[in-house]
């Protein structure tokens, strides 16, 4: 894997100079530039490249014995101070500036105040809400996001008249009729994002919750219409620190956040992590694949999340699979799976084509200009609001000419790839477990695209009993 580059932000308080330490020389020299972040205490620096081992090292860090001491049977995060607080922007950017910055890079930031523009920040109150909506059922979920006792739905009315003083929160799609009270964040108005738009989520209690440490395999925005939420974010290559293998459902943890036994699972001391603040009226981008834990206030908490499907490009044109160097890899962990999907988005991201957008493109041509010549026609010269009269659509993708390449992601010519063995070619069978094992056998032995985007779709959420069914069964490959 190529280093990647990171831009160099060197932050000092008291001096106009900055010495570069021995560590830092060298990741320069493999084109990794290390820089100094701010963080809880002012003797430990950390590096731009969060993957690199040897880029990674803190000054004076803290010891493995320390971090214990710090966060055995502590809140997730107590180990060690956070890596990198979560950019900032106070103003929404362009879905170009979004896309080509953040998504393919799978940088996490928060737009600060986005949200305060939305009709539902006003119109969403419990009175409003059970007047308009209470007679609509509502999935319930526990605040200590006990997965394996969810409560039955409810009515909203019934929800509203006793969420104040009961363990529930609701979690559900965001109502058709509820939508137009949700303003679309310009960052994902492409047709390159919109059109894989997903699901939508709404979010609500009164606050005091923690979600477990999990995983979504969709590109997330975070929209918090009030309250307030802390968002610690951990990059797929910690996959195996969090025992990604050993859960009960893959991509749920089951490291307990709200007091992590590091005798049970002394490997988190290793993870090293992102603290998003998100106060009401922001936005944060949750990166896909990336563990999370949302905690929220004890305050009432409303939130609405936009999901969309998101795939890394192909390291060479033609969907061309390559062979693996060696088979030293961990056959059949989940852990590895995600991590080797985001070192691909990592490697990737500097070759990605621009997006377009052409339904965002407004040309001169569509405008009328002001003209200092004699006896022309005159346009408004004190503005007017002809771009938001023009009506923008958007457009089909081309989708390929060719029906049979469209739905396998895999390299196609290679006559050994999943495209053509017969159990993978149900696209409706979800729990084809024949698949599943043939694609993580031809995963070790080729470098293939379709490896890194279908396998943690696949393997996500995997019962424990068909994880080790898969693991035994005989392969086909």
């Amino acid at each position: 894997m190529k280093a990647e580059a990171y831009n160099i932000m060197l932050f000092s308080s008291q001096i106009s100079f900055v010495t570069f330490t021995l560590i830092e020389f060298l990741c320069m020299v493999n084109l990794i530039l290390c820089h100094e972040h701010p963080s809880h205490h002012s003797d430990t620096h950390s590096c731009g490249n969060q993957y690199g081992e040897d880029c990674n090292v803190l000054k004076n860090d803290l010891t493995e014995e320390e971090m214990f001491l710090r966060g055995h049977m502590k809140p997730f995060g107590s180990h060690r101070p956070p890596d990198f607080a979560v950019e900032e922007l106070p103003y929404m950017i362009s879905p170009v500036d979004f896309y080509m910055n953040y998504v393919i890079k799978h940088k996490p930031v928060v737009f600060k105040g986005a949200v305060k523009y939305w009709p539902a920040y006003t119109k969403w109150t419990d009175q409003y809400l059970n007047t308009t909506y209470g007679q609509e059922r509502f999935h319930m979920e526990t605040k200590d996001d006990d997965k394996w006792n969810v409560p039955p739905d409810m009515e909203l009315s019934e929800f509203l008249s006793q969420y104040n003083h009961s363990n529930r929160y609701l979690v559900d799609e965001v109502l058709p009729d509820m939508r137009k009270d949700v303003i679309l964040p310009l960052c994902l108005r492409c047709e390159e994002m919109s059109s894989f738009f997903f699901v939508s989520y709404f979010w609500m209690s009164t606050g005091g919750t923690s979600s477990s440490i999990h995983i979504d395999t969709d590109e997330n925005l975070l929209c918090v219409i009030h309250g307030h939420k802390s968002v610690l974010m951990v990059s797929p290559v910690y996959s195996t620190h969090l025992y990604s293998d050993e859960s009960r459902v893959l991509g749920v943890s089951d490291i307990n956040p709200q007091a992590v036994d590091l005798e049970k699972f002394p490997n988190v001391v290793k993870v090293r992590y992102h603290r998003a603040n998100v106060e009401e009226g922001d936005i944060v981008y949750i990166p896909q694949i990336w563990w999370h834990q949302v905690i929220s206030r004890p305050e009432r908490q409303q939130a609405v999340a936009l999901w969309w499907k998101s795939k890394p490009v192909f390291k060479k044109p033609g969907r061309e699979a390559l062979p693996v160097e060696s088979l030293d890899k961990e056959r059949y962990s989940f852990g590895n799976v995600l991590a080797q999907y985001e070192l691909w988005v990592q490697n990737v991201s500097d070759i990605t084509p621009r997006i377009k957008c052409k339904d965002q493109q407004v040309f001169m041509s569509d405008y009328q200009f002001e003209s200092d010549k004699m006896n022309v026609p005159q346009t408004q010269g004190d503005g007017g609001y002809l771009e938001e009269e023009l009506g923008l659509k958007i457009s089909d993708l081309n989708k390929p000419e060719n029906k049979d390449l469209n739905p396998c992601d895999f390299d196609y010519k290679n006559q050994k790839s999943p495209c053509h063995f017969e159990s993978c070619r149900n696209q409706e069978d979800e729990e084809n477990t024949k698949c599943i094992r043939y694609i993580l056998d031809y995963c070790l032995h080729y470098d293939d695209r379709g490896c890194v985007d279908q396998l943690p779709q696949l393997m996500n959420k995997l019962g424990s009993s068909q994880y080790k069914e898969i693991q035994q069964m005989q392969s086909d490959f």
